[in-house]
């Protein structure tokens, strides 16, 4: 079946990185085309204003977005010739660029939404030529509202092909596992670890809590254990269906009690992983969302991070 990555790029050496990144990862995959997207700035109303009122403004500004229009072509032009450089073959790459129509996350979201595409590609930063901006703005806002489609946010052009995969043996896990393999595709040099931190009752509840409760702490730990079971015999079948083998698989559990995204953090900082796989939502829907996807969202700079609906 085929797949569509939209790559949102501007002017700048991050949206290099991302288009870097977007080809190498997803190299070995089957049937997937590339659209590098990019978004014009408009002129300022108080100038187009103007110009409705002056004829040799209004030249001016005509003048503007000419100009603008064209440099806009030449970026994914080049970018486009970046791809085919990576390995990608041009018939498999569309370059479109237009004018902002609502904002840039929303222009986004609606293009991936519209042309159902299976991921959105971001740099970190660096999305448009006059200011670079940090996860907690355009990216963000993108992961916030991208509840169907998978984002991509690409950390730099190196590609490990270690990947680090944040399970909880919930569906959206496997959801997770099915993205990983799909995207990517089989090739020799992959390493997944599926990382799994043990469950407490301090997660849900407070330290306290659990030290009162100790039984129902036992059977949590035993009920986390059957499923995670469960969901290693599925994702088996998964990646033994895809043409994985064993030696490339690890699968890796946290038994210590600290927070769960700390647990990925920790594993993240010493893994030596080129891209962390989350779910947006785990075993208790919007969990992963509001306490442990966003978090790493913000903490996770070195690595490029997938956060999957």
């Amino acid at each position: 079946m085929k797949k569509r990555i939209l790559v949102a790029v501007g002017d700048c050496i991050y949206s290099k990185h991302a288009v870097k990144y977007a080809a190498r990862i997803s190299s070995a995959a089957k049937d997937v085309t590339y659209t590098l997207f990019n978004i014009q700035h408009l002129v300022p109303r108080i100038i187009s204003a103007a110009a409705e009122r002056d004829s040799n403004v209004k030249a001016e500004v005509d003048t503007l977005i000419r100009e603008n229009t064209k440099t806009a072509r030449c970026i994914v032009e080049e970018l486009k010739d970046l791809m085919v450089r990576e390995g990608i073959d041009e018939k498999r790459i569309e370059v479109v660029s237009e004018l902002v129509q609502v904002g840039m996350a929303k222009d986004i979201l609606n293009r991936a939404e519209r042309g159902r595409y299976d991921a959105i590609v971001l740099a970190r930063r660096g999305l448009t030529p006059s200011r670079d901006f940090f996860i907690g703005t355009i990216a963000a806002k993108v992961i916030e509202h991208a509840i169907k489609i998978p984002v991509w946010v690409a950390a730099g052009e190196e590609t490990s092909m270690k990947i680090m995969l944040a399970i909880d043996g919930s569906e959206n896990s496997l959801r997770v596992v099915d993205h990983a393999i799909h995207m990517v595709g089989t090739r020799p040099d992959l390493r997944l670890t599926l990382f799994h931190v043990l469950p407490h009752l301090r997660h849900y509840y407070s330290i306290d809590f659990e030290k009162e409760n100790p039984h129902l702490h036992e059977i949590l730990q035993r009920e986390d254990k059957l499923r995670m079971e469960d969901f290693y015999e599925r994702a088996h079948e998964r990646f033994k269906a895809a043409g994985l083998k064993k030696s490339q698989i690890e699968f890796k559990t946290s038994i210590q009690s600290y927070d769960i995204s700390t647990g990925i953090l920790g594993e993240v900082k010493t893994g030596q992983y080129g891209t962390v796989v989350i779910g947006r939502r785990g075993e208790r829907e919007a969990f992963f969302t509001g306490r442990i996807a966003m978090r790493l969202v913000q903490k996770v700079s070195d690595q490029a991070l997938w956060v999957i609906p």
